[in-house]
């Protein structure tokens, strides 16, 4: 039997994970030993669960009046309790062409995003959530609405493995259409590259924010676009049919880190100022990291939610 490796770590590596066949089969292994507690709602409805009296007004059903509490006080209270609902975490993942990159990663950028979606909404279904599903590049290519069974994550899983990453990426115009099919307020995870302008972005980012949805901001990058290790005559070819460039690239070395850090800076300004999540995430970070970033976001937006509507 071969010798395991001493660091559990090393099964959420993106090299081991990309020898997996199968979306279905790396999920599974990537939620491993992760596990997601039951949370409660702060809208009061009708649930098990007891949360406080109020006084009886007309029009409210007698069947939630507190008969014990009248015979104490002669006063009619009625019963509120608080209600336990389902997430809905719409995912909503950046298909261009761009996405196919993996120059220092084991896993392209949108293999890397697929696995990760995959991950969360096994999670998400498998406490009872619901999960959708967007895919865009120049516009909305697929949308799956929320739903919350099994049979909806193997559709949402098998949409991930077929689709191809092509054409031009234009997130802003897609958040628009986004927004359009959500019919309740929900948890969306954006996950792109984001290799776009950043106005039309904002107006998409605000239209969710108009809508009262919660935003987490995963913005996937492979190692070689975070360095730049290039050296050498060259041929640079851009993404998405950006054109090509003959040079030494390390004669641009320090002039594309400025300009990448200050692209950076702007989306993460943007989402500051939204008081939405912003997470930048290497394509060579384990997937469990990666997995644990958006679970404690999603831990974090919940108790800013109990807080704004309790």
């Amino acid at each position: 039997m071969a010798d395991q490796p001493s660091d559990s770590r090393h099964y959420f590596d993106p090299a081991v994970i990309s020898q997996l066949k199968g979306l279905t089969v790396r999920a599974r292994r990537v939620v491993e030993g992760v596990m997601l507690g039951m949370h409660k709602s702060p809208y009061r409805g009708i649930s098990a669960e007891f949360a406080q009296h109020r006084s009886y007004v007309p029009g409210d059903d007698l069947r939630h009046l507190d008969w014990k509490v009248y015979a104490k006080s002669d006063r009619f209270y009625v019963k509120q309790f608080r209600q336990e609902t389902s997430l809905a975490c719409h995912f909503v993942v950046d298909a261009s062409e761009s996405m196919n990159y993996a120059g220092g990663g084991a896993l392209s950028k949108f293999d890397y995003a697929a696995t990760l979606a995959a991950s969360f909404a096994h999670l998400v279904i498998s406490q009872q959530d619901a999960v959708g599903l967007t895919l865009f590049a120049e516009n909305v290519r697929t949308n799956l609405s929320a739903k919350s069974t099994f049979g909806h994550l193997s559709n949402m899983i098998a949409t991930l493995e077929n689709v191809t990453a092509t054409g031009l990426t234009n997130v802003g115009g897609s958040l628009g259409p986004v927004a359009g099919y959500l019919k309740r307020r929900s948890l969306v995870v954006i996950v792109s590259d984001f290799l776009d302008d950043t106005e039309p972005f904002s107006f998409g980012l605000n239209r969710l924010r108009y809508d009262g949805h919660d935003v987490i901001v995963l913005h996937l990058a492979d190692p070689h676009e975070q360095s730049f290790p290039f050296s050498g005559p060259s041929i640079l070819e851009g993404h998405e049919k950006s054109g090509r460039l003959v040079c030494d690239p390390r004669d641009l070395r320090e002039i594309y880190l400025e300009e990448r850090k200050a692209h950076l800076e702007e989306i993460q300004t943007l989402c500051r100022g939204l008081h939405y999540d912003y997470q930048e995430i290497s394509t060579a970070e384990p997937l469990d990291v990666a997995l644990a970033t958006l679970l404690h976001a999603r831990e974090v937006l919940t108790g800013q939610r109990r807080t704004a509507f309790a």
